[in-house]
C-alpha cells in the first residue's frame, strides 16, 4: 500500500465517522449526508497531504506532529461556518495524527 493510498483510506474512514457523529441529530437524511461527506473530504486532504509531508522514510513523531498540526488547521477551516471550535478542533487533529500515523508506517 502507498503512503498516498494509506492516508486517504484512514481519512476517509476517520472522516466519515466523525460526520456521523457530528450529524446525527439532523432532521432530514440530506443533511446528514452532506455531514459525512464533508467531514470525509476534510480527511481524504488530510491523508494526501499528509503523504506529501512525509515522504520515504519519515520518522513516525513527525509524520504524525506535521499532519496533526495540518487537521487542526483543516478543523479551525471547518469550524468557521458554524463557530463549532470546540468540536471541529480536536476532532481534526485527531484525524491528522492518525492519518500521520498511517502515512509514516506504510510501504512505498
Amino acid at each position: 500500500m502507498t503512503k498516498v493510498t494509506a492516508g486517504v483510506i484512514t481519512g476517509i474512514a476517520l472522516g466519515a465517522a466523525y460526520g456521523v457523529l457530528s450529524g446525527r441529530g439532523e432532521p432530514r437524511m440530506l443533511d446528514l449526508f452532506i455531514t459525512v461527506l464533508g467531514r470525509a473530504s476534510q480527511g481524504i486532504i488530510n491523508g494526501v497531504l499528509a503523504a506529501y509531508i512525509a515522504p520515504g522514510r519519515t520518522p513516525l513523531w513527525r509524520a504524525m506532529l506535521f499532519s496533526g498540526l495540518i487537521g487542526l488547521a483543516l478543523g479551525a477551516l471547518a469550524g468557521i461556518v458554524g463557530r463549532d471550535w470546540q468540536h471541529t478542533l480536536p476532532f481534526g487533529a485527531f484525524i491528522g495524527v492518525a492519518c500521520g500515523a498511517a502515512v509514516a508506517r506504510a510501504r512505498g
